[in-house]
C-alpha cells in the first residue's frame, strides 16, 4: 500500500529562534552568519610636503641689527654713568674702626659710577689697611648709595718679637697691632717662638735663633715651622669654641707642646699629630669637671692611649 511520507514539523527545541544568526537555506544548508559591518571612518586627507627655500642671509639687515644692540646698549651705560654715580656710603658691623676709617679704606670716592665699584678691589683695600677687619660685603643700591658690610676679628694671640716688643696676631698669621707688655698678657700668649722685622698688617715671620758658638749639631727645628704649629694650634681652638679661653700656648718643645687654660688646667699636647683631636678631647674633658678642679690634663695619648689624663694639682 502505497504511503506518502509526511514530513513531521521539527521539535520545539530544534527550530531556529527568530533573529537567529544562522538561518537555513532552501536546500536545507545553514548560511553563514552576517558578520557585524564595522563603520568606515574618513582617511585623512594626504598633505603635501611644499619645500620652501631658505631666506638669503642678509648681511646689511643683520648689520643694522647689530648696531641697533650697540646703541641700546651703550645708550644704558652712558646713562648710568650719568646719572648713578656715588654720593653716600654706609657702613654696618664695624666695631673697632670708625664708619669713616672704613669709608677712607675702601678707595672709594664721591662721583664715582656705580658701575666702577669693584667688590674685589674695595674688599682687599679695607682688609689690608685694617687688619682687624676679616670680611667685607659690599652692596650698591639705586641710584647712589654703596652699603659695606664688615666682619672683624674676634679674637687675636699676643707673640714676642726678637727685640723684646710684643705684637698682635690673627690666627691666620696677620699681625695687627704693636700693644705694651700688660696689653699682651690680656690676650692667649703664644711662647717659644719669636717675630722677625715685625710690621702691621703684614704676615708674621719667625726669627730662627742663632746657633750657639762651638756647637756642632745642626740646628733640626725651623722657628717658621713652630709659628706654623702654633697658628695650627689657635685654629683649632677657634673651631672648638675655645676663643680667649687659653692663657698661653708654648711650642719651644716641637714632641712636648702644651697650653694654659687659664690657670686651672695644665694641658699636655704632645707632639703636633692630630692636634685637632687633642683640642676636642680637652674641651670636652674640661666641659665635664667641676668648678672646684684643677690639675694637668694629658691629652698626648702616650701614657693613656685614647684617653685624657688627669692629675689633680698639690
Amino acid at each position: 500500500m502505497d504511503t506518502k511520507e509526511r514530513k513531521r514539523p521539527a521539535p520545539q527545541s530544534r527550530r531556529p529562534a527568530s533573529g537567529s544568526a544562522a538561518t537555513r537555506t532552501k536546500t536545507g544548508r545553514k548560511a553563514p552568519a552576517k558578520r557585524p559591518q564595522r563603520k568606515r571612518t574618513a582617511k585623512a586627507p594626504s598633505v603635501d610636503v611644499v619645500y620652501a627655500q631658505p631666506t638669503p642671509f642678509n648681511k646689511y639687515r643683520f648689520l643694522l641689527y647689530l648696531a641697533s644692540v650697540v646703541a641700546v646698549v651703550l645708550a644704558i651705560i652712558f646713562g648710568m654713568s650719568i646719572f648713578f654715580k656715588v654720593a653716600t656710603v654706609t657702613v654696618v658691623g664695624n666695631e673697632k674702626y670708625t664708619a669713616w676709617d672704613i669709608r677712607e679704606a675702601s678707595g672709594i670716592q664721591d662721583g664715582e659710577n656705580l658701575l666702577s665699584v669693584s667688590e674685589a678691589r674695595v674688599s682687599n683695600s679695607i682688609t689690608s689697611k685694617l687688619p682687624y677687619v676679616n670680611k667685607v660685603r659690599v652692596g650698591i643700591k639705586l641710584p647712589d648709595t654703596v652699603k659695606l658690610e664688615i666682619e672683624e676679628i674676634d679674637v687675636v694671640y699676643s707673640v714676642q718679637a726678637a727685640d723684646g716688643s710684643w705684637w698682635l696676631m690673627r690666627s691666620d698669621g696677620m699681625l695687627t697691632e704693636k700693644v705694651s707688655d700688660a696689653d699682651a698678657k690680656q690676650h692667649t700668649q703664644i711662647l717659644g717662638v719669636q717675630l722677625s722685622n715685625p710690621e702691621q698688617g703684614q704676615q708674621a715671620a719667625a726669627s730662627q735663633p742663632e746657633q750657639p758658638e762651638g756647637e756642632t749639631v745642626p740646628v733640626t727645628v725651623l722657628a717658621s715651622e713652630q709659628l706654623q704649629v702654633a697658628l695650627t694650634i689657635t685654629q683649632y681652638l677657634e673651631g672648638a669654641g675655645v676663643i680667649g679661653g687659653a692663657a698661653s700656648i708654648n711650642v719651644e718643645k716641637p714632641a712636648d707642646l702644651e697650653l694654659w687654660f687659664g690657670e686651672r688646667y695644665q694641658v699636655l699636647l704632645g707632639d703636633a699629630m692630630e692636634l685637632g683631636y687633642k683640642i676636642r678631647s680637652m674641651k670636652s674633658a674640661i666641659d665635664q669637671m667641676g668648678d672646684y678642679q684643677s690639675g694637668v690634663l694629658d691629652v698626648s695619648f702616650t701614657i693613656w692611649p685614647d684617653e685624657v689624663g688627669y692629675t689633680p694639682f698639690s
